[in-house]
């Protein structure tokens, strides 16, 4: 891990659980604006360019070597399936459209669908929850 602060890494890891910032500045007793400086600095250390990076590497940095649940696939259709997988590579909606040949609101929606169907409400609960074991 680069060179992280204990808070950070912590924060890290709390991210990697799924935890929102709100939840992590009340369960830290520390202000959500100290824990997106936090999640700032760390992005720009590790060379996360979006959230979604952040998260993919906090759920991959501590060590959840984790299979995509059948649950979470047969949930979701072919397309749902692979864009929340290049989301959880930190890919931007913008990103996966240009790959994809798709508009931005395109994968928006395809996002949007899988979200609802895995009820979840942020981008980071989704990956955490395309990770979890069973």
């Amino acid at each position: 891990m680069a060179d992280l602060t204990k808070r950070e890494k912590e924060i890290l890891d709390l991210i990697g659980i799924g935890l929102s910032g709100k939840v992590i500045a009340k369960r830290l007793g520390i202000s959500q604006f100290t824990v997106r400086k936090h999640r700032a600095n760390m992005a720009s250390k590790l060379g996360c360019h979006s959230a979604a990076a952040l998260v993919s590497y906090a759920v991959s940095s501590a060590e959840r070597r984790r299979r995509w649940s059948a649950r979470v696939l047969s949930a979701l259709r072919a397309r749902e399936v692979e864009i929340v997988g290049l989301i959880a590579l930190g890919m931007t909606s913008k990103h996966i459209a240009r790959r994809l040949g798709i508009s931005p609101l395109t994968v928006r929606k395809h996002r949007e669908n899988a979200m609802t169907k895995l009820d979840v409400h942020s981008i980071g609960e989704l990956i955490v929850k395309v990770f979890a074991s069973k």
